[in-house]
Parts: structure tokens; sequence; C-alpha cells
């Protein structure tokens, strides 16, 4: 076969070679596409008669009566700081509805003192503390997370000053079973969608984006219907 035959069959390979890569990476770019796509949308919300299996368990901390039109579910940890900063919110709803809206709580547990905080308040929980003992968590945040240590006598200080049986409360907080429910609301949590703190649910549909403006609006869309 002389040169230029040979050349010749090269140049034409090349050709389909080329065409062939430009194809696979054409495909590529329009997967990527619509991947980025289906990704970048809005968090797509569950509808209230498709809430989210087990979304709400029995043993689950309640505020506020269970026949209320509104039900607010919020995965927190009492050590995230967004968390405490979105606290006062909450609670201004829950007052201004305090008969039209159910508020219950469930750990998402993301930071170093916040399995132990957790254990503290279920067993504040107990002596009927639990949401007194959860403000108190929140206000002397900056007192006691982070620290690299078990926070155990910031808990216990703060059970003293809310009056409560501290020697019943370390034994209740060191009880192996209190980690049994907290493990609980931990598996759910990713299940139902929750990746962060806080997350929450308005009537089993899931907030896309927290801030007290969108919150307030969306009770109040919830409390028209």
């Amino acid at each position: 076969m002389d040169k230029l035959k040979v050349f010749a069959i090269i140049q034409q390979f090349n050709k389909e070679l080329k065409i062939i890569i430009g194809s696979i990476l054409a495909l590529l770019v329009i997967g990527f596409g619509v991947s980025f796509f289906t990704q970048s949308k809005p968090v797509e919300t569950v509808s209230t008669d498709s809430a989210p299996e087990n979304l709400v368990r029995d043993f689950n901390h309640r505020m506020g009566p269970d026949s209320a039109k509104v039900k607010i579910v919020e995965f927190y940890d009492p050590e995230c700081e967004a968390c405490s900063a979105f606290f006062p919110y909450v609670k201004e709803i829950m007052k201004r509805h305090k008969d039209k809206v159910q508020l219950i709580v469930r750990y998402a547990l993301y930071h170093g003192n916040s399995k132990l905080a957790a254990k503290a308040s279920d067993a504040a929980a107990l002596q009927g503390k639990f949401w007194e003992y959860q403000e108190v968590l929140f206000t002397s945040q900056n007192e006691w997370s982070h620290q690299k240590q078990p926070a155990t006598s910031f808990f216990l200080k703060y059970a003293k000053d809310l009056g409560m049986d501290v020697a019943k409360f370390e034994t209740d907080m060191k009880d192996l079973r209190r980690m049994e429910t907290i493990n609980i609301d931990l598996e759910d949590g990713p299940k139902v969608g929750v990746n962060g703190t806080p997350t929450i649910f308005i009537n089993g549909k899931k907030l896309d984006r927290i801030n007290p403006d969108y919150f307030n609006e969306k009770v109040e869309e919830a409390l028209a219907k």
C-alpha cells in the first residue's frame, strides 16, 4: 500500500474518531446539564396528604393542643446557633396562635455536646421542665456550646436553677434509655429530608428555606385554609 493511501486511511480514521469523541462529549454535557438543573431546583415540598412516613412519633415533645389546625414539626439541635436564633420567632407564633398551632420538636444532632444536651432535655422533660430547660439551653448557648469536654456541669447547673431534683436529673440524663428515642429521631431525620438544622415542616410540608418572614407567611397560609 503506498504512502498516500495510508495517509488517507489515517485521516479518515481521525475524522471518525473526532466524531465519536464529540458525540460522547455532547452526551456528557447534556447529561450534566439535566443533572445540574434537577439538583438546582428548589427543594420539592410534600403535600399535607402525603406527609413523610414517621415525620412524628408518639414520644416527641409537643407544645399546643393535638386538635390544632396547624402542626409545626421542627428538627433541631440544642447546640445549633441558627436554631437558637430562630427560637424566638417560633415562640412568637406559638404565643400568637396558642390554640390553633401545635409545635412538635425532634432532634437532629451535629455538634460535640448535642447528644448530651438532648439527654439533658429529655431528663428535664421527666420533671415537666422540657420547654423551660430548652429555653435555658438556647439563651445560655454561648456558655456551654463548643466545649471540648462534656458540658455536664453546665447542664446540672441549669437543672438546679430551674428548681429540679438535680440528683434525679443526673441519673435520668445518664440513663442509657434516653438514647433510644433520640436515636429514632436521628434515624428518621434523613428519611424525611432533614440534612441540617433547623428543618421545619408545616402540616407535613417541608419549608424550602428558613427565615422569620417566610415562616410566618407559611403559618398564616396554613391557618387561612
